[in-house]
């Protein structure tokens, strides 16, 4: 007989209708047709719709929705005026309960794709209980080069914006008035900014030219304080005249908005894209925000990490806590462990924490954190993560063998050599914190071919409307090990 002929495939750019049946991680939606999937931007499970093909692989498409068929019957209207132009929230328009469930099979899917792990139980996704207005840090863009939308009024500056950048575009910035993300205190204060920003008359910065003064604008809040710091990124092109620009704005903004607590000028002429600077100069009140998570309080530098959903990052702690399971006679290893939220949170509970982490302003914090709570059982080592776990016998001999390590690193992961070094310590128990499925899995792979095995998964949604997974695994040492 002859063989049947492979069915052949739309093209790029061709127009095809699509059953959504799921959601993908990174929030995509997932049609297939004649066993072939697609990833559609901006499809929901449930929803029926004409999409346009963006390019055809070999197992896989991509495409992005036209038009909406027939609803989902978990659709809902987007209360944001800028969704679906914005990358920022790209679930809005799909309940949180489905949402929810859909982080849930996501992590099961990845952990037993990438990693092998098959028959996994995966914990119910914990949800977090703000789904808006929940981030107590939001970083905003300056550019000379606006995002034209149709409902633009049309007395708005083309060479300037203030706001988030559309998602694969880095040289043109949405214009924004308000994120529903932040609250509406930080809400006030950014409109407050914009406005005082465009009668100084410095430009905004051009990615194009490398020229222009303001740069990003970062706004944090302690959200159990009410401590609000204002940081302003800028090139340092403009020179004394920005320095007095800066003054000026803040001069206004301390009779309109009290609240302000701290505001930091921050000047870099490198050409990254990044809101980090090379000089820092504080222009109004303490260097530092404070924040309190539980009884515990925190002191966060204009760039220091700390979890942005401060209600969600409590109930993230207690979980690390309760699958830890302490007794109080433990040493254990925060690696990676930045200002020190996750080794403060439980130092009451053990013998020692000893923190790890490169970056040096980092341990300070964590240092000064420490003594703020008053805790006098924690050390901390500047060192690179697997420069670190090269020296055992180091550990050993200074902090003793670790009980438990908690591994939290940044989402790039971790050195693969350090997943195995890990393994020479030979501690009773891991709890690795990530916030990248795809790098977690990988890792529990290698942990689990040797001398552990995987008790629990659970799902943190730190992130509502996002494709972002936070997820908390615990592995424990085999007996015959």
């Amino acid at each position: 007989m002859p063989k049947e002929k492979m069915k052949s495939r739309p093209k790029k750019g061709a127009s095809i209708e699509l059953d959504i049946h799921d959601l993908a991680f990174g929030a995509r939606g997932v049609a297939r047709t004649d066993d072939f999937v697609w990833f559609v931007e901006k499809g929901i499970p449930g929803q029926k719709v004409r999409a346009r093909v963006i390019q055809v692989k070999k197992k896989y498409g991509e495409a992005y929705v036209e038009d909406v068929l027939e609803p989902s019957p978990y659709q809902q209207d987007p209360p944001c005026p800028y969704f679906g132009v914005c990358g920022g929230c790209r679930l809005q328009h799909l309940s949180y309960d489905v949402q929810v469930e859909a982080k849930t099979r996501q992590v099961k899917e990845i952990l037993e794709r990438i990693g092998g792990l098959n028959g996994t139980v995966v914990q119910a996704t914990l949800p977090s209980e703000d789904i808006y207005h929940y981030r107590n840090k939001m970083e905003f863009s300056f550019s000379d080069k606006r995002w034209l939308t149709e409902n633009d009024p049309h007395e708005k500056p083309t060479d300037f914006a203030l706001g988030l950048h559309v998602p694969g575009r880095y040289d043109k910035v949405l214009d924004i008035d308000a994120c529903l993300l932040q609250s509406e205190t930080c809400n006030r204060v950014f409109k407050t900014v914009k406005e005082l920003v465009l009668q100084t008359d410095l430009p905004a910065y051009s990615t194009k030219t490398n020229t222009g003064f303001y740069r990003f604008l970062v706004i944090r809040e302690g959200k159990n304080t009410g401590d609000l710091m204002l940081n302003f990124v800028t090139s340092g092109q403009a020179g004394e005249e920005g320095e007095k620009a800066i003054g000026w704005i803040v001069h206004k903004m301390f009779w309109r908005h009290p609240e302000v607590t701290t505001v930091i000028h921050s000047i870099t002429d490198r050409k990254a894209q990044v809101a980090t600077a090379d000089t820092e100069r504080l222009v109004l009140g303490p260097e530092k925000l404070t924040e309190k998570v539980g009884n515990r309080t925190f002191e966060i530098s204009a760039n220091a990490f700390f979890q942005t959903n401060t209600r969600q990052a409590q109930r993230l702690f207690n979980t690390i806590v309760e699958l830890a399971d302490l007794h109080g006679g433990e040493v254990v290893y925060d690696l990676y462990c930045g200002t020190g939220a996750i080794g403060i949170m439980l130092a009451d509970r053990v013998k020692k924490v000893v923190g790890i982490e490169a970056i040096e302003s980092a341990v300070k914090d964590a240092e000064r954190n420490a003594e703020l709570n008053s805790l006098s059982n924690m050390e901390f080592v500047l060192a690179d993560m697997k420069d670190a776990m090269k020296d055992v016998e180091f550990l050993e001999g200074n902090f003793g063998l670790p009980d438990v390590v908690i591994l939290d690193p940044p989402r790039a992961g971790t050195h693969p050599k350090t997943i195995h070094r890990l393994v020479d310590l030979m501690a009773p128990k891991i709890i690795y914190v990530s916030c990248n499925p795809a790098i977690l899995a990988r890792d529990l792979e290698i942990l689990c071919e040797s001398i552990y095995s995987l008790e629990t998964v659970q799902p943190v949604d730190m992130f509502p409307h996002t494709g972002h997974i936070e997820v908390v695994a615990t592995l424990v040492k085999n007996h015959q090990s």
